[in-house]
């Protein structure tokens, strides 16, 4: 009997029209939001994402933006992986349905330290994002009140849940630190989660993978955010990626600490949506809530080492002046 791998793998590759597939779509360790596997095919390898869909208007306005931003930036020489159309293919299975998009696979790996051309690479590449305004583009809701982080909780007793109430005090902390004023931000139309995870390194150089969440952002905000990502919060590669940025035609950014809010905002209102997901408010299978739960601690644990650390990383944009 046809296992229902197989079953996608057909329905896939008919959906895209990429051949035959030769095995069953396998699960890849890639991708918190939305699943990832391979698809082989007579016609080659490829990239299937099954999306983690919201039946709401706001979410498919938000990822056709995110797919236009993509379109752009391969355009404009930023290297990414090709994708194949439709832009999503709505397939059925058995009383299921799923929507997928398809990119062809790359081989490569994650950077797991930092490195000169990395940082070189990173720096240019933002400049070359940031050339898109991001006007044009609604800007992302404001974060919840620490209100709503226990009514979220409210009613739930698990072991996740009270780590998560024990981190209450550092959603309090951000947010206060995120309501400061800073110096005026440059909106731009961006990838906005650069980071070793979603780079892989080819034989050809650098690819910038999974744009699901590109939209609005600041360009100070994704530099230093992206800055410390991809330099593995090192001193050096992160001044190598600013000067590099700057040499692109990247603009000058001031010694501000609430420049980087950008990164403490990532983290909690990506922790936001992991808990949302992980108290079962979506229609995430059971490893799937699991892992969300995980991934929103670890969010959690982010924004405190983020806030404890802003005043060095201050420091460190001081001396690239």
């Amino acid at each position: 009997m046809m296992t229902s791998n197989w079953q996608w793998a057909e329905l896939v590759s008919a959906g895209f029209d990429v051949g035959s597939p030769t095995a069953p779509l396998t699960r890849v360790d890639a991708g918190i939001s939305h699943a990832v596997f391979q698809l082989q095919t007579t016609t080659g390898r490829y990239a299937a994402k099954r999306l983690n869909v919201v039946a709401e208007h706001w979410w498919w306005d938000a990822y056709h933006a995110a797919a236009d931003i993509e379109q752009t930036a391969s355009a404009d020489g930023v290297s990414t992986p090709e994708r194949l159309p439709p832009r999503v293919a709505t397939l059925d299975l058995d009383g299921t349905r799923h929507h997928w998009q398809l990119h062809r696979w790359c081989d490569g790996h994650n950077p797991t330290e930092p490195d000169d051309d990395l940082a070189d690479w990173t720096g240019a590449t933002l400049a070359v994002l940031h050339r898109r305004p991001g006007g044009d583009l609604t800007a992302q809701p404001g974060l919840h009140p620490l209100d709503s982080w226990h009514e979220w909780l409210d009613g739930h007793d698990t072991a996740f849940a009270q780590q998560v109430r024990r981190h209450l005090p550092t959603v309090a902390a951000a947010l206060e630190h995120l309501a400061r004023p800073s110096t005026p931000l440059t909106p731009v139309a961006t990838h906005r989660d650069i980071k070793d995870d979603n780079v892989l390194l080819t034989a050809t150089g650098p690819v910038l993978l999974d744009w699901d969440s590109a939209g609005p952002d600041a360009a100070e905000h994704e530099l230093l955010r992206s800055a410390l990502a991809m330099g593995f919060e090192q001193q050096r590669p992160f001044a190598r990626t600013i000067a590099a940025y700057r040499r692109a035609g990247g603009r000058p950014i001031p010694a501000d600490p609430a420049l980087f809010h950008g990164i403490v905002d990532g983290q909690l209102r990506t922790a936001e949506w992991l808990l949302w997901r992980a108290l079962g408010h979506r229609t995430d299978a059971p490893d799937s809530r699991a892992q969300a739960a995980t991934e929103c601690l670890a969010r959690l644990h982010g924004a405190a080492k983020s806030l404890r650390r802003i005043p060095e990383w201050t420091g460190w944009l001081i001396q690239c002046h």
